[in-house]
């Protein structure tokens, strides 16, 4: 045992975020840590790697420990010096300072500088330049690169190279996939598979948690539930539960109905059979009929009380419903026009930026009904590529919408929102026909304020799926996606997925989501040194 969290609860205020969690990690094994955003996956990391103290229960590990979190490295120096984590860098200068001391040959001297060199040793203090060099490589960070002409993609790969660069028994990663190309995700995916230390991965990749879990703990209502696998193999078996359980409720339910009928009857009849009648005594003495027709109310007084212990006892099996997530956004509105045939066409594009050429000799074709994803490494020009078509912002060639196509555009961070006022605005360009109803009805669906809200003073999270919530009642014939699933959690990337695969119009979309792009795509679009080709 590595690590272990035993009946641990964390409260703010007092509101639980979990109670009553049980988690063991064995050496070697990589756990999936998954839940909708705000259910405390990250408030869970932090109390795994002691960094917090839970409000209830323990956490005790017998190996070291290390986290990365979703906050980025500040500061300047190269990225090779900024990968030096403290530790090393104290042990390197306890390590030269014991070298000089070697001079003075006392018993001292050496006792410091062997205790010395182990700490050095014990940290990877010998193979940190070699082994820096490599993941940076894999990566896709510059080493000799400093750390104020990063990007913020790029510095979260420095801090993941940092982690990754420590010793370490238990590796508790927080999102390690964000901002990594599929190539950079590849890597990662191989270097967890080639390490012997235990992980815990905090992810909404789904390719990348069926790639490398052993096993998948989600975090849903305050409880953590355990399954065998990846994500997909946990999610088959949580649905193959949940429908167990639902057979099970459904047949308390009927032997529940069944007796309370039955008791019900029972306890009519009793009832009916104390009430005395003369006329029903007839010959029979007075007394003894009395007596008859009470000995006849208590047996069925008696038979309906022992069916009340049988519900007690069924009752105390404490068959649960089975809680289901209705989560995904559903609208009824106008389908949109088809439109053209021919969506888009664009002939020896060349698009420029700062003075430099981002892509050249570029040949696209869309017709109606295509899905294409738009791949390639960081910094290769997608997001540059798809402003160029929706704006029309490129140094030469030509770019050619079909008639009356009407698009609609959602980018990476959401920019598109800042030319509306309100939630309501919002919602509106994107779909006019919304009622009054329609749009309270979108905003609780979707966790947002309310239709007068601000949109200024909208959380990131709130932005995120406020542009979901535009995509969702979009009347549009073409929709053009960049980096669609950013901060979303895996329940709104599957609820995307469904969405943009009953989508009958044409969709171009830019994303690292490998899973995404394998369900949604038809086409492949990869972009790389300037040029795009069909995969």
């Amino acid at each position: 045992m590595l690590l272990r969290a035993t009946q641990v609860a964390r409260f703010f205020g007092d509101s639980p975020v979990f109670r009553n969690l049980n988690l063991t990690l064995t050496a070697g094994e990589r756990l999936a840590l998954i839940g909708a955003n705000g259910t405390g996956k990250t408030t869970l990391l932090r109390l795994l790697a002691g960094l917090d103290h839970p409000d209830q229960g323990s956490v005790a590990s017998s190996g070291r420990v290390t986290l990365l979190t979703q906050h980025s490295l500040t500061g300047d120096g190269t990225v090779l010096e900024a990968l030096m984590a403290p530790e090393l860098v104290q042990a390197s200068t306890a390590f030269v300072l014991a070298s000089e001391q070697l001079g003075e040959g006392s018993d001292r001297s050496l006792a410091g500088f062997s205790d010395a060199e182990e700490t050095y040793r014990l940290l990877g203090g010998y193979s940190f330049e070699a082994q820096a060099t490599l993941i940076l490589d894999g990566l896709g960070v510059p080493e000799d690169a400093r750390l104020l002409q990063l990007s913020g993609g790029q510095l979260r790969r420095v801090m993941l190279a940092r982690l990754l660069l420590v010793p370490a028994d238990v590796y508790l990663l927080d999102e390690p996939t964000n901002h990594l190309d599929d190539e950079g995700a590849a890597w990662l995916e191989r270097w967890i598979q080639a390490s012997d230390a235990a992980f815990v991965l905090a992810s909404h990749d789904r390719a990348f948690l069926d790639a490398v879990a052993t096993r998948t703990a989600e975090l849903e209502r305050g409880t953590l539930s355990l399954y065998p696998g990846g994500y997909t193999e946990a999610m088959e078996v949580k649905a193959q539960l949940q429908d167990a359980q639902q057979r099970d409720y459904a047949a308390y339910q009927r032997k529940r109905g069944a007796l309370k009928q039955e008791g019900a009857k029972l306890r009519s009849a009793s009832r009916s059979a104390s009430t005395f009648s003369h006329r029903r005594a007839g010959n029979v003495p007075l007394i003894s009929a009395k007596n008859k027709a009470q000995d006849v109310a208590n047996t069925l007084a008696g038979r309906a009380k022992a069916i009340e212990k049988r519900m007690e006892r069924l009752d105390a099996q404490t068959v649960h419903k089975p809680v289901h997530d209705h989560r995904v956004l559903r609208l009824e509105v106008p389908a949109a026009p088809l439109g053209p045939g021919e969506v888009l066409t664009v002939r020896d594009l060349q698009v420029e930026r700062g003075g430099r050429t981002v892509c050249s000799g570029i040949n696209l074709y869309l017709q109606r009904g295509d899905r294409v994803a738009l791949t390639g490494p960081n910094g290769s020009g997608k997001s540059t590529l798809l402003a160029a078509l929706t704006e029309h912002r490129f140094t030469e060639g030509d770019v050619r919408w079909g008639q009356g196509l009407t698009t609609f555009v959602m980018g990476q961070h959401a920019e598109e929102l800042n030319a509306f006022e309100t939630v309501a605005d919002a919602l509106l360009e994107s779909q006019p026909a919304l009622t009054t109803h329609q749009l309270h009805e979108v905003a609780a669906q979707m966790r947002l304020p309310g239709p007068a809200f601000r949109v200024a003073d909208l959380s990131g999270g709130q932005r995120t799926r406020l542009g979901f919530a535009r995509l969702s009642v979009t009347r549009a014939q073409v929709l053009v996606l960049d980096e669609p699933t950013n901060h979303l959690d895996i329940k709104m990337i599957e609820a995307l997925e469904g969405l943009l695969m009953g989508y009958s119009g044409t969709i171009l979309f830019a994303s690292h989501d490998r899973r995404l792009a394998q369900q949604v795509a038809t086409r492949i679009w990869n972009m790389n040194n300037g040029t795009v080709e069909e995969a």
